[in-house]
């Protein structure tokens, strides 16, 4: 006799297409964890600063999205989560979920900031590329759900030399938990929808295009952020080197696919030749005198 089956739905991943999976099992009626390994949802959607191909603001497309998954009551975010092993048949799955600790209770953070304006150590900004400083504890961006702040235990002060403490000193709610533990979660499920996302492709790793020897040789990605209004340079096209506008700007197409001699993909990647065209139609709206994109 088979087991009765388990209406509820696993997401795994809260992209943007994690987020509208989760949204279309919710609104059906299903109870849905969504699973997301960073400390927010949004994917890199949320990086973007126009969509192809109508150049419609990326944010202002997935914000409703993020604020109905932030609200739904059929909805359980996940964050700081990965699957760790399935088991099970079809209808009735056993997961386990491994959350690892934020260091910063949910319930009594208010996003005020306070404790990132105190904090001493600045460290890359992964959502900004690289392009800018964050702090130790940090909010992904400024949209982010949940809306809560999170401490990066591998770049905290506290975490690495054990001293410190200014997030936890100057927090007015008591919200900073350095002692907080990762947790071991057992979810029961009838289906799992992956929406694992992507990685972006590191045009260091063959090291023949000049990308890491000069700061002005940037992927789509860094591009993206430049152009975005909420990027660190306020939506200026801008040298990273100099902070001044260029005047001539080329794209290197394929880069990471299409050539199997370097160890890259040997297929399409299907989607650079339509962002190349967006981020040049862009260049050109946001460059303050003729520009080259040729």
């Amino acid at each position: 006799m088979s087991k009765e089956k388990i209406g509820a739905v696993m997401v795994v991943g809260g992209g943007v297409a994690g987020m509208q999976a989760a949204l279309d099992a919710a609104n059906s009626g299903y109870y849905v964890y969504l699973i997301e390994r960073s400390t927010s949802i949004g994917g890199i959607m949320s990086q973007l600063d126009k969509t192809f191909p109508t150049n419609d603001c990326s944010m202002c497309i997935i914000s409703p999205k993020l604020v109905e998954v932030g609200r739904h009551i059929n909805i359980e975010l996940l964050t700081l989560s990965e699957v760790k092993d399935i088991s099970g048949e079809e209808g009735n799955f056993e997961v386990l979920v491994t959350q690892y600790p934020r260091y910063v209770d949910m319930d009594k953070c208010i996003a005020c900031g306070l404790c990132a304006e105190k904090c001493p150590k600045k460290v890359a900004s992964e959502y900004d590329e690289k392009l800018i400083k964050r702090k130790a504890i940090y909010l992904k961006y400024p949209q982010a759900v949940p809306l809560k702040y999170a401490i990066d235990s591998e770049k905290c002060i506290f975490f690495k030399k054990g001293r410190c403490k200014a997030c936890e000193k100057f927090c007015p709610t008591g919200a900073v938990n350095l002692y907080d533990q990762k947790k071991d979660l057992t979810l029961k499920v009838g289906s799992v929808i992956l929406a694992t996302g992507v990685r972006a492709y590191d045009p260091a790793t063959h090291d023949i295009y000049g990308y890491g020897k000069s700061p002005n040789i940037v992927t789509s990605l860094e591009f993206e952020r430049i152009l975005s209004a909420s990027g660190p340079f306020g939506g200026h096209l801008v040298r990273p080197s100099d902070k001044k506008e260029p005047k001539k700007i080329a794209w290197l197409q394929c880069v990471g696919s299409r050539d199997t001699h370097i160890g890259s993909r040997g297929y399409c990647s299907s989607v650079c030749c339509t962002y190349a065209i967006k981020e040049s139609m862009l260049a050109k709206e946001h460059s303050k005198e003729p520009l080259d994109t040729a």
